[in-house]
């Protein structure tokens, strides 16, 4: 979520008079916007009690209001305790609130993601418009109370990894999952794909989380098929992983967007998704190829298909173009 909001503040703030408040472990760029940080806790148990605190809350809000805000875009936490209150001071002080919907489906099997997305109803009905990356969750959007919904797609993240690009690195047959391992994408249905191929496409997992004690020995027991980097990966490292991988998968079994398929065109590597959610616009896009969800033997035989497919990037998704989206989007509710 941070390097979203770095690449959109960059673009935006050079547009527009642009005041970012934020925790303050945030130290992402931004451009020229004026950034006021917030602090949140040290740890999550100090946390989650300040996000309780409806005093906290109300000194952010004061600050906020402070600078005498045409519009107040919730960008992020739309379901947290804060939220809801700054969603009534904004409604009582007459400032328009508009939210950003990242996922507007929760990601099964996460108990906080279910119960941000019980409360951010009372966030989403207060909006003035709440912006969605995809023509395909208005109608779940509109279900949650929102009263205007937005389309403006994911924009691209690539160039802040496009930028540790290596001469000398070569392609290689090799399958690349980038992201945090959570059950939901399909890390398993991955692996037996992978194991169906046999070593004709070797697969490189990468990036933090746990895996389940049966995946992870199956993974590791295999190591001419399967590379493994279980841990956060630096911008540097993700840069060589995309230079050498001959195609990006998506083994998704829910999924609202993702930034990847705009990553993986920018460096030239085609992509194989489930056919799900926000990737039913998003891997089309970049001439990618969608298989059916939780079914190995599809994408197997899609990853061997992807490897043949010149990826396009659409240019017109760089933030830089993007953000004119955004400033009428804010004109608009000012109306």
């Amino acid at each position: 979520m941070g390097q979203y909001l770095e690449a959109l503040s960059a673009a935006l703030s050079g547009r527009i008079n642009l005041s970012l408040f934020v925790p303050q472990h945030f130290q992402g760029e931004t451009g020229q916007a004026s950034v006021h940080r917030f602090v949140t806790g040290r740890n999550r148990r100090d946390g989650l009690m300040r996000l309780l605190n409806p005093v906290a809350a109300f000194r952010i809000w004061k600050a906020v209001s402070s600078t005498k805000p045409d519009v107040v875009h919730l960008f992020n936490g739309e379901g947290y305790p804060w939220s809801l209150l700054w969603a009534r001071w904004a409604e009582q002080d007459g400032i328009p609130l508009v939210v950003t919907l990242h996922d507007p489906e929760p990601h099964p099997g996460n108990l906080w993601e279910t119960l941000n997305a019980r409360l951010r109803r009372h966030v989403l009905k207060r909006a003035r418009s709440v912006h969605v990356h995809s023509q395909v969750f208005l109608e779940v959007t509109k279900a949650q109370g929102a009263k205007e919904v937005k389309v403006i797609p994911h924009g691209s993240l690539a160039e802040r990894f496009l930028r540790y690009r290596k001469e000398g690195v070569e392609r290689e047959p090799l399958a690349l999952f980038l992201g945090r391992l959570e059950f939901y994408k399909g890390l398993d249905i991955l692996v037996e794909a992978g194991m169906r191929l046999g070593g004709r496409l070797r697969v490189a997992i990468a990036g933090p989380g746990r895996l389940p004690s049966d995946l992870l020995k199956l993974i590791r027991s295999h190591p001419q098929i399967f590379e493994l980097h279980n841990r956060y990966l630096e911008d540097r490292e993700v840069s060589e992983l995309f230079q050498r991988a001959s195609v990006c998968v998506l083994p998704y079994r829910q999924v609202t967007q993702s930034s990847l398929p705009l990553i993986s065109a920018a460096f030239g590597v085609p992509v194989v998704a489930s056919a799900l959610g926000g990737f039913l616009e998003d891997v089309p896009r970049v001439g990618g190829i969608l298989v059916l969800p939780e079914d190995p033997e599809a994408l197997a035989r899609g990853m061997l298909e992807a490897m043949q497919r010149t990826p396009r990037f659409p240019p017109e998704l760089r933030f830089s173009e993007l953000a004119s989206e955004f400033v009428a989007w804010y004109a608009g509710i000012r109306l």
